[in-house]
């Protein structure tokens, strides 16, 4: 026993001086090296784990035109998703989801309901869970805007209120009183909340006879693009997005332009524009309804709002290569039809208002074109069958608008023969368009793989449109630990240091409903109320916050830890990510920067540690200064931790 335990001293004293050991940073200010891309930091919003229904859009209730139904497998009793009939259990009538001569042709299901005896209730639950968990939220003394549409077939005689009530119908608001006439007509009000609740919308018939209901909305009064046609947006989580400084905006999705299985799943974007209640909605590939009450014309707004190259992918004559299809691709004739759509929708961003498309974007609100510089055609697709009909696509774009980049997939794994080959294909036929990467591996690979794009030819450029860190699954769902943000941390400063290639870059997916979500890890969470970001976010908006002009060169001497160096005219940006399991003492030279104290921020804690809506600062980034004098500044790097420093200048 005593010599196992001199052999373990002898061995933790040899260790000791390795868990702290110094490192060394030097890097020459003046020693500006490849430009870095102006367009680096981004968002990918794909509608994913009720992202843009139940999330990002304003909208509070679920399945408002009752239009619900699988796709692949329709039943009736879809068309009733999110509403509770006869709460009280008072009345009697028949709900008929029905067809016949519809508000819009897009638009083909309403509620026909016969009441035989009142009072008869219909409630909205919103975006619950379950019918017992979730529901409206409402804040006492804010204010909701209502519509609805209404029908009254001849024979209903008697009153109709509405009102925000609890899951009793018991009312939270005043009600709201309609009589409506033989013709579908449009009903206006806005309610305040007399409570905070998760509450419900209630219809109350309380009289007998047919009428029919359709497109039933409730939205915040204090929301994000109230003025846009679709309605607005929730201000929290577009605030959210703002923190990012987004330089652009990849929309509608991945898997979600495509479109999966058969071709009625495919995303049209004519069917998201004009007046919502003549959208024609769709089943999301994730297993949803997508209402489209986010339309292309609020992508290119929301773009715009956040300063961002608005970035729209459409599908490639393909449904998703990834998933089991159905139906066969377009014909190569079909899908030189099918490209006028493409050419339509450039032409509703960024025609004149004299142009056919471009008078509907000006009829909708926003006469000037949107900015368009970018077009994503085809996403994680592969082989011949994909580049035939991508070359045909991208050719009718630059035929008719040269200044705009096409984007080609590259297919939606990292490694192996598949990329091998659609790199040779993209490099022989495709070498001047804007190459998308997908790949989501363990947390280790990006680790192993920080050089990736040191190896990579300088002549054709790189989109990374989708990635993420994925760390083992724990309690039903892959974790946005600390772990996982610093080995993306460590990532990006490889895509950092090679942006000359890597023009573009965002984590993927974007946004997730708590209890609705179908993958993880998400960037962000949020709930009905609140919003939950996690290490990976923050990570995200330290380095687009310091997104430099120039890479700087540089070298660092220490185990563990992982760096780059770029700079602007008037500042040194120094990012250092720390893998190590204790601190660091770390000594920077950077000659010719001058004396005084450089800023940083940090982020660090437990390698395992995640934040929870319980919990929502476990791991936040802490701001500091670091003294420097003769170009030499000294700290020390917590263990798991990423810092970036921000040297002044000498103008």
């Amino acid at each position: 026993m005593r010599k196992v335990c001199i052999l373990l001293l002898i061995l933790s004293l040899l260790c000791a001086p390795c868990a702290s050991l110094a490192a060394t940073l030097t890097a020459d200010p003046a020693a500006a090296t490849a430009e870095m891309s102006d367009t680096l930091y981004g968002l990918f919003f794909e509608d994913i784990n009720h992202a843009a229904d139940g999330g990002l859009y304003a909208e509070l209730l679920q399945n408002r035109s009752f239009e619900n139904q699988d796709l692949l497998d329709p039943k009736p009793h879809q068309h009733y998703n999110g509403w509770q009939f006869n709460l009280k259990n008072k009345g009697k009538a028949a709900a008929v989801p029905t067809g016949d001569d519809p508000l819009h042709a897009n638009n083909p299901t309403y509620m026909r309901i016969t009441v035989e005896a009142a009072p008869y209730l219909l409630s909205n639950m919103g975006y619950a869970s379950t019918a017992f968990s979730g529901g409206v939220p409402v804040d006492a003394g804010a204010q909701y805007d209502f519509s609805v549409w209404m029908r009254n077939t001849g024979d209903y005689t008697g009153g109709i209120t509405v009102a925000i009530t609890d899951r009793s119908a018991n009312p939270l608001s005043e009600a709201f009183a309609i009589t409506p006439t033989g013709s579908w007509q449009k009903f206006e009000h806005t309610f305040t909340s007399q409570a905070t609740a998760d509450a419900c919308l209630t219809i109350t018939l309380e009289g007998t006879g047919t009428l029919d209901i359709d497109m039933a909305s409730l939205m915040p009064r204090e929301r994000f693009g109230a003025e846009w046609p679709g309605g607005g947006l929730r201000t929290d989580l577009v605030e959210t997005l703002m923190a990012l400084n987004p330089s652009f905006l990849r929309f509608p999705g991945g898997c979600v332009a495509e479109g999966s299985y058969v071709w009625a799943n495919a995303y049209n974007w004519k069917d998201t524009v004009g007046p919502v209640e003549q959208r024609r909605e769709n089943f999301n590939t994730w297993g949803y309804m997508q209402s489209y009450g986010i339309g292309f014309f609020e992508y290119f707004c929301l773009a715009e709002a956040l300063g961002a190259e608005p970035l729209p992918v459409v599908h490639s004559g393909l449904l998703c290569q990834a998933r089991e299809v159905r139906e066969a691709p377009l014909t190569m004739e079909a899908t030189r039809a099918y490209g006028q759509d493409i050419l339509d929708l450039i032409e509703f961003a960024t025609g004149d208002a004299s142009t056919p498309w471009g008078s509907l974007r000006a009829e909708m609100g926003h006469p000037e074109p949107f900015r368009l510089n970018y077009l994503a055609i085809g996403n994680e697709n592969w082989d011949n069958i994909y580049f035939d009909r991508y070359a045909v696509l991208s050719q009718m774009v630059k035929e008719k608008y040269p200044e705009i980049t096409c984007i080609v997939a590259a297919g939606p794994v990292a490694e192996g023969a598949l990329p091998q080959h659609s790199w040779h294909q993209i490099r022989t036929r495709f070498a001047e368009d804007l190459v998308d990467e997908h790949y989501y591996m363990d947390s280790a690979w990006f680790l192993k793989n920080v050089g990736r794009y040191d190896r990579y030819p300088r002549t054709t450029m790189v989109f990374l449109g989708e990635y993420a860190a994925h760390e083992p699954v724990q309690g039903g769902r892959r974790p946005n630990n600390l772990y996982s943000a610093l080995c993306e941390a460590a990532y990006m400063t490889g895509i950092e240091r090679n942006s000359d290639l890597v023009r573009m870059a965002c984590y993927a997916p974007l946004l997730a409903r708590d209890g609705m979500f179908q993958w993880t890890p998400d960037l962000i969470w949020f709930n009905a109320r609140d919003v939950l970001l996690t290490p990976n976010y923050y990570v995200q908006q330290m380095f687009a916050a310091t997104v430099g002009d120039h890479v700087v060169e540089s070298a660092l001497e220490g185990e563990g830890l992982y760096h780059v160096v770029t700079r602007t005219e008037d500042a040194l940006y120094v990012k250092v990510v720390s893998l190590a399991e204790t601190e660091t003492p770390l000594t920077l030279t950077l000659p010719g920067v001058p004396d005084g104290t450089a800023g940083f921020v940090q982020l660090c804690g437990e390698r395992r540690m995640t934040n929870a809506f319980t919990a929502p600062d476990r791991i936040v980034p802490a701001d500091g200064v670091c003294p420097i004098l003769g170009g030499v500044a000294e700290t020390v790097l917590p263990a798991y931790s990423v810092t970036i420093f921000t040297f002044p200048l000498a103008q």
